[in-house]
């Protein structure tokens, strides 16, 4: 007949600890990777409302730069 050691309770915990600790790093981890690959995917054009955005900013700042506002 096997018998389980039994744990004492500070060592349980310190198990347990350990392994939700784990867990964070992996969720954290998979968080990650699933970011990048958005990430990768958005290499390519952009839409519409952003390059539009982008064409805003970019006169904006043509303007200010030959007018030589400083802000």
């Amino acid at each position: 007949m096997t018998e389980k050691k039994r744990l004492r309770p500070w060592e349980e915990a310190k198990l347990v600890f350990k392994m939700q600790e784990e867990t964070r790093k992996r969720k954290l981890l998979e968080v990650d990777m699933q970011q990048r690959r958005v990430r990768a995917k958005r290499v390519g054009p952009n839409t519409s409302e952003e390059l539009e955005e982008n064409r805003k900013r970019l006169r904006a700042l043509q303007e200010r730069i030959e007018h030589g506002d400083d802000g």
